[in-house]
């Protein structure tokens, strides 16, 4: 039965007291408005034409999917530019050469993201059109250039009392690598949940936790042992280790905690991430184990170079350790990913 209209309650009601009248217009207009209300409550948002989405779920998303190709194109960066990181003669070239050749170099670092940025596997984003390329190839370098500044501040290569041209130096010159590395993103492991670190599970096939966990442990230690035995018979670890206080000591787990974090579960590169059970699954004790199991292999590479003997003082030992923990924690990372 339809809800009465209020001339008509007022006429039916005019023999009524003024109470009782006032009670049932407030009904009546209770009535009416719980309608309006629930009609409300009940329209969906309106969908945003080819995309399925509401706006909001298409922001969110959108900021998601935003902060997701930032942490692939730093992860990119850093699997590809690390040994160039930790080079000699890349620091002297960005104190020695002029500042125009430097601005030049980095020009050819963003056409070179530009083209990969346009190619069908390259870039770090799914987007290829126009737009997005060039918009790319600018995130590729402010990428580079960041991660640049982050890297050799923690190294203690760079300085706040160091003349300013110096620093631009070393940071463009360490820019250029990162921002390649970050150009072929996808071109490395594939794009937005191609690739899965979990390949049984892929296939309906999930794997037990004691399997996980030697698998993972196996391609943390090749992937470590890759990039630590090229860097560990250098001169530049135990110059960097000598230059390092506690306080980059600390920034240096640090970052090598993020990184790996970053590579593994947060780039997107991977679909299976902490899927499975098992003490070695969970991203926060399967980062911390890396980072410790990358230590091991560091510090066996320097033994095997020479680099550490075992009376050796053990501040100077930890250092040298932290110092190449880094690339062994990024090579362990980029190991686990491809199993």
């Amino acid at each position: 039965m339809g809800v009465p209209d209020g001339s008509l309650v007022l006429r039916r009601g005019a023999g009524a007291s003024w109470q009782h009248r006032l009670a049932m217009n407030d009904e009546l207009h209770s009535a009416h408005g719980g309608e309006q209300m629930t009609a409300r409550q009940a329209q969906p948002q309106e969908a945003i034409p080819g995309t399925g989405r509401s706006l909001s779920e298409r922001r969110s998303g959108s900021w998601r999917d935003e902060l997701h190709d930032v942490l692939r194109a730093v992860s990119g960066g850093f699997i590809f530019a690390t040994p160039l990181l930790y080079t000699m003669e890349m620091w002297w070239i960005g104190v020695t050469t002029e500042l125009w050749k430097l601005l030049l170099f980095l020009g050819f670092a963003f056409l070179i993201s530009l083209g990969l940025a346009h190619s069908r596997t390259g870039g770090f984003k799914e987007d290829s059109g126009w737009f997005a390329t060039v918009e790319q190839a600018v995130d590729v370098v402010a990428v580079g250039l960041v991660g640049a500044v982050i890297v050799l501040a923690v190294l203690n290569r760079i300085q706040l009392g160091d003349p300013l041209e110096s620093v631009l130096g070393k940071v463009i010159v360490q820019a250029v690598p990162l921002s390649i590395g970050a150009a072929v993103a996808n071109a490395i492991f594939g794009q937005r949940g191609e690739r899965s670190r979990q390949g049984d599970e892929q296939r309906g096939e999930e794997q037990d936790a004691v399997h996980a966990f030697l698998a993972d442990f196996g391609a943390t230690i090749i992937g470590a042992i890759f990039l630590a035995f090229s860097i560990a018979p250098t001169e530049e670890i135990p110059m960097l280790a000598a230059e390092l206080d506690y306080a980059h000591q600390l920034a240096l787990i640090g970052l090598s905690l993020l990184l790996s974090y970053i590579i593994v579960f947060a780039s997107g590169f991977g679909t299976g991430q902490g899927t499975q059970a098992g003490p070695f699954q969970s991203p926060l004790t399967e980062t911390v184990m890396a980072y410790l199991v990358s230590l091991l292999v560091a510090l066996l590479s320097l033994y095997l170079f020479d680099q550490i003997e075992l009376d050796d003082p053990l501040g100077r030992t930890v250092s040298m350790v932290l110092v190449l923990g880094l690339p062994a924690t990024i090579g362990g990372a980029a190991g686990r990913l491809v199993v």
